[in-house]
């Protein structure tokens, strides 16, 4: 049965060839437009990573099966070689388990190509995720992607055997399924889409083991039915039906037109937010070093930025002392709830929604450049040292744009929230140059401010010049590249010629009299908190006394934030660094000596699903401010 399996297996192999030079060209056009060194475990991750189900995910290992399993049978009995095999000292369900068993090691094969080169893609970026890789996600997802190939390939040795018709009523089930995903967001534990279902425990991703379960029966109850109808059928030479010219050329179009519209809308993801593609309601326009495409609709705001854009990039060469700039390609396409703009190598996106203002817009494109002008004169350096280094890469960016574009009341207001956490929370430089702790400790938020107010005290101390020479003296050839936190920051300094204890000294400084500008009703502090859960509303019910330092009077009181958040901790540390918000309502109350104000947030219940769990309270301490988060504190809600 090995050589039988073997020779079939080497029958498909075109296909298999076919599928991996798709995947190769997938990547090909990734290169053209992304370093793979930058690329992250939730980037790579993308939809497919997400809690629940997506539907679009799963049509293209759908469609690798459907023409696999078209491979097997039909052409065997329309050019009469079945004949051939049937005439082997072998039976003939050992025939039909060979010929399946290939196509399925087949499919798994190329999937295992595939997330390999995920891998390889993702090793080469050591700060993934502040350095972290999630093995048990990436080997669950390459396992249970075999059981789906293993599923769709036994529906396609069924419908095969109906050719063209068996295609359009698959074609017909899988759009209704992806409706019904659509509009009421499950199609039920029937819908093989629910295989590929994600659920996660912290980090660990959880399988919908009933519909694996369900579907692999169904699976092994659709290949009987393909034996038994198979078996039956005789080639076209001893009087089976024979397929017209007219059908096999429509089956070459079917697989013809799925691999090339899978070429297509692989190219077309990785072209859209790079300028590649054109078309549609997109607009392309260049000047000397940018590539903007944009939304018509947009197209004002645009202008603004555009025209500005020259100049404000000549001023940031300036201040980092860039001798050569570098092309730059901008997607003002983009669309984010946690993110005004992203820049990755050579590429930015930007978020036209996130400001309402163009000169905002302006200056996030400031920000955003200097990450690519940082990447570009360190060599990659910062972000091989990502965790030790990212207070500096968000501070330097909010530094050179607020320089470049200045906007003095948002940066005020910035630096008041960031002074009164380095005063409440007891931030100090060691907790800046460990990513990881800081963000479960404090506000990831903060290192812009924080940033921002460090990289002033490092220009009153070294000079104007010490940025760009930073950078280049982090990315030199000599330099090491495994360091630690600490160590790469001294060896940085000492290579500079600058004091870095000198510099945190000066930051301290800025941050107390910073401090001292800080009005005390703007920035209140909580405490009496009650944590009730009502299971009839399916909520968590969170209660906070507020409180103003060194006022207590009606008439400051009048003056308290009315705008709160509260952010529980996510149990899905994978597929989102940005945790769930609620909004609180500000109350008044009797507290028995008097009116007091409490704040009051109702959170769903499916956020906390355990009875512990982990909060932070924020405000708005000004109008169009930013939130101010207190740290983090644990509750229970039994």
């Amino acid at each position: 049965m090995s050589r039988l399996i073997y020779k079939e297996f080497r029958q498909l192999l075109p296909i298999g060839w076919l599928w991996i030079a798709v995947i190769l060209l997938s990547y090909f056009a990734l290169g053209l437009t992304s370093r793979f060194d930058e690329e992250t475990f939730s980037g790579w991750c993308e939809a497919y990573c997400d809690p629940g189900t997506s539907a679009f995910a799963a049509v293209f290992t759908i469609l690798f099966s459907l023409v696999t399993a078209w491979s097997l049978f039909p052409r065997e009995h329309d050019e009469s070689t079945i004949d051939f095999l049937r005439a082997l000292p072998v039976s003939r369900p050992v025939i039909y388990l060979a010929k399946v068993f290939s196509a399925w090691l087949l499919l798994c094969l190329v999937n295992l190509f595939s997330y390999g080169l995920d891998t390889v893609m993702l090793s080469s970026n050591p700060e993934s995720i502040g350095g972290r890789f999630y093995p048990q996600v990436w080997s669950t997802f390459l396992w249970r992607d075999c059981v789906f190939a293993f599923v769709i390939l036994s529906h396609g040795v069924v419908l095969s055997w109906f050719r063209t018709t068996g295609f359009v009523i698959y074609a017909i089930y899988l759009l209704l399924l992806m409706i019904f995903e659509s509009q009421f967001g499950s199609a039920g534990l029937w819908s093989v889409f629910r295989i590929l279902s994600n659920e996660y425990d912290g980090s660990v991703l959880i399988v919908d083991r009933a519909a694996i379960v369900v579907h692999v029966l169904v699976a092994i109850v659709m290949l009987f039915i393909g034996y038994r109808l198979w078996n039956r059928t005789e080639s076209s030479h001893t009087g089976g039906k024979v397929s017209s010219r007219g059908g096999k050329l429509l089956q070459g179009f079917f697989v013809l037109a799925g691999f090339s519209l899978l070429a297509i809308a692989l190219v077309y993801r990785v072209g859209v937010g790079t300028g590649d593609v054109k078309g549609g309601e997109f607009v392309v326009s260049a000047t000397d070093h940018y590539r903007f495409v944009y939304n018509a609709a947009d197209t004002v705001s645009v202008d603004f930025v555009q025209a500005h854009a020259e100049q404000d990039l000549e001023k940031l060469g300036e201040l980092l002392g860039v001798t050569s700039l570098p092309k730059i390609r901008v997607d003002l396409t983009a669309s984010s709830e946690h993110a005004a703009g992203i820049a990755k190598w050579k590429k930015i996106q930007m978020d036209m929604t996130s400001f309402s203002e163009s000169i905002s817009q302006r200056r996030v494109l400031s920000h955003e450049t200097t990450h690519v002008l940082q990447s570009v004169e360190s060599d990659r350096a910062l972000s091989r040292y990502f965790s030790a280094t990212r207070f500096f890469i968000e501070g330097m960016a909010q530094y050179t744009s607020f320089i470049v574009v200045p906007e003095q009341s948002r940066r005020a207001s910035n630096w008041e929230i960031a002074a009164v956490a380095w005063d409440r929370q007891n931030i100090r430089f060691d907790d800046l140059i460990d990513d990881s702790a800081f963000g479960s400790r404090f506000d990831p938020e903060l290192y812009y401010s924080l940033g921002d107010l460090w990289t002033v005290a490092l220009v009153d101390t070294c000079g104007k010049a010490v940025l760009g020479d930073f950078l280049r003296a982090a990315g030199r050839k000599e330099a090491r590249k495994d360091m630690s936190a600490s160590r790469f920051w001294r060896d940085t300094f000492q290579h500079i010629g600058c004091e870095l204890e000198q510099v945190n000294a000066n930051w301290r400084k800025q941050m107390k009299a910073v401090l001292e500008t800080v009005e005390p009703s703007a920035f209140p502090t909580f405490d009496n908190i009650v944590v009730t859960r009502d299971a009839a509303k399916g909520i968590v019910r969170i209660e906070a006394r507020v409180n103003i330092e060194d006022s207590q009077d009606s008439e400051t009181a009048s003056t308290l934030p009315d705008r709160y958040l509260i952010r529980v901790a996510s149990d899905t540390q994978l597929t989102s660094s940005v945790d769930p918000v609620s909004r609180g309502r500000l109350t008044n109350v009797d507290g028995g000596q008097g009116a007091e104000s409490r704040v009051v947030f109702e959170v769903p219940g499916n956020q906390v699903p355990r009875t512990r769990f982990r909060y932070q309270i924020g405000f708005a301490p000004y109008t169009d401010s930013r939130y101010f988060y207190a740290e983090w504190q644990s509750g229970s809600a039994p």
